[in-house]
């Protein structure tokens, strides 16, 4: 009768708010693990995808800055040199007027 009489003086905790706790707490801990295991590792993942695509966003920014920075620098030599040939007289067309980049 010893176990009958732990069986019945058990039964409470296992039925009562104690249970409730013990089961709230191994759903919590099952949680943790499924979040360190496997949400954890892609969110880094995902967050080093997304620097690394950046990155490279970046690196093409600055090939194109360097090809736009170029093709301007030739086309300034080509508009000072059309700009030497017309204001050295070769080719006069409005000779009082001021080219429309100059104010004043």
């Amino acid at each position: 009768m010893p176990q009958a009489e732990t069986v019945s003086t058990l039964a409470p905790y296992l039925s009562g708010p104690g249970a409730a706790v013990l089961c709230l707490l191994l759903v919590l801990f099952g949680l943790y693990l499924i979040v360190a295991k496997h949400f954890v590792p892609l969110v880094a993942a995902m967050g080093k995808r997304h620097l690394d695509q950046i990155d490279l966003l970046i690196a093409n920014q600055r090939a194109e800055s360097n090809a736009i920075t170029k093709t301007l620098a030739s086309i300034d030599r080509r508009l000072a040199r059309l700009e030497g040939l017309t204001d050295s007289g070769a080719i006069v067309s409005n000779s009082g007027a001021l080219s429309p980049d100059r104010s004043t």
